[in-house]
């Protein structure tokens, strides 16, 4: 594990912004979104930016069953990490703006949860439009998606993107807290989607 921390630090040194935090989340934050993951659903449930593991950890701590599990990651190097720690679950190197192209490949085409842990609030929104709309489109119409954030304001904008949206949790045991929220795709009176989710 320390030769793994190195790893994720030499990463954020090189690009903080695109890595988020300066050390790995809590496994704790990973068991406490799994509260918010309808299992009872059906579809995988998919992580986005595993980094090391630690989230994922605490998602098979809390009981996601490895097979229904697919971590997403961009960086080589933590996918060669997670691979190491975690070699029965689907681990796939990519961008989430990619995201519905990689699962399909890899045979998903149903998500029962989603749980970022990008540090999607500095992206442009065209890029979060895009990995969130992707991420919609799978979604079973009772999933969630589940974002982590340091800060006090959705790190989502909430009507460009279509989304309602809450905070379901805080993790004080972390090296910064973490905030929690849970978005689902805003309806119209009518029933319907707000924002019609992006072309993948």
């Amino acid at each position: 594990m320390p030769a793994d921390l190195s790893v994720y630090l030499a990463q954020w040194l090189r690009h903080p912004l695109g890595i988020g935090a300066l050390l790995p989340t809590n496994p704790l934050v990973g068991r406490v979104a799994m509260r918010w993951v309808p299992l009872d659903r059906p579809g995988a449930v998919v992580e986005l930016g595993g980094g090391i593991g630690s989230v994922t950890k605490g998602l098979l701590q809390a009981g996601c069953p490895p097979e229904r599990l697919v971590v997403i990651e961009r960086e080589p190097d933590f996918v060669r990490i997670l691979r190491r720690r975690y070699p029965t679950l689907r681990v796939l190197l990519g961008d989430a703006a990619d995201l519905k192209t990689l699962l399909l490949r890899a045979g998903v085409d149903r998500l029962a949860g989603i749980v970022s842990c990008l540090p999607i609030k500095w992206f442009p929104l065209a890029l979060q439009r895009a990995v969130v709309g992707q991420g919609l489109e799978l979604l079973d119409p009772r999933g969630c998606l589940l974002q982590l954030t340091n800060g006090r304001s959705s790190p989502l904008p909430l009507e460009p993107l279509g989304l309602a949206g809450a905070v379901v949790a805080r993790v004080w045991f972390n090296f910064l807290p973490i905030v929690l929220w849970r978005y689902t795709r805003a309806l119209t009176q009518t029933g319907q989607p707000a924002v019609e989710p992006a072309a993948a």
